[in-house]
């Protein structure tokens, strides 16, 4: 059992989130939404190169969020990180700035894997495990990211994947 993040970019149950976070081919995967109702979730699409991912749920009027332009974002913006940190405190809410953009990260995983994420966001918002998939969100509210890594070595240095590659 783990966790993970995402958000709903359609009314019908499409929902962003990390490759990592549903990386097992036959696992089965639930979405809790923030009112507590549980979904049985379908991967539509797993992207390794980006560490994006695609799952549906099914149902109807949801709540979106919309994509901004992470190509407009500026060092020293303010942005929010959401996500269920460590697995166990969902609606985690932080604020920081972006620290760099187009940064090349190296990101590892629990089991020794790894892989290079290429114009990764810099941020010192906190992103913990479990934030992953979760939106770096602009102050208009607008996903200019999706959170995806952290800094073991630094402090409060984490890491999402430009919006536009969504």
């Amino acid at each position: 059992v783990g966790g993970g993040t995402g958000f709903i970019i359609t009314t019908d149950g499409m929902i962003v989130t990390n490759r990592h976070v549903v990386d097992q081919e036959t696992a089965e995967y639930t979405v809790v939404l923030n009112d507590g109702v549980k979904y049985d979730a379908q991967v539509l699409a797993r992207d390794t190169v980006n560490d994006l991912a695609i799952i549906k749920i099914k149902a109807d009027n949801l709540p979106v969020l919309d994509l901004g332009d992470s190509d407009s974002i500026k060092i020293g913006q303010t942005v929010i990180a959401i996500g269920n940190s460590l697995g166990e405190f969902s609606n985690t809410v932080t604020k920081g700035v972006v620290s760099g953009i187009n940064r090349r990260v190296t990101a590892g995983d629990n089991s020794g894997g790894s892989e290079i994420l290429e114009e990764a966001i810099q941020t010192d918002a906190a992103i913990n495990p479990g934030n992953s998939g979760g939106p770096l969100l602009d102050l208009f509210g607008k996903v200019i990211g999706v959170n995806t890594a952290m800094s073991r070595a630094g402090q409060l240095i984490g890491f999402a994947i430009p919006s536009n590659s969504v």
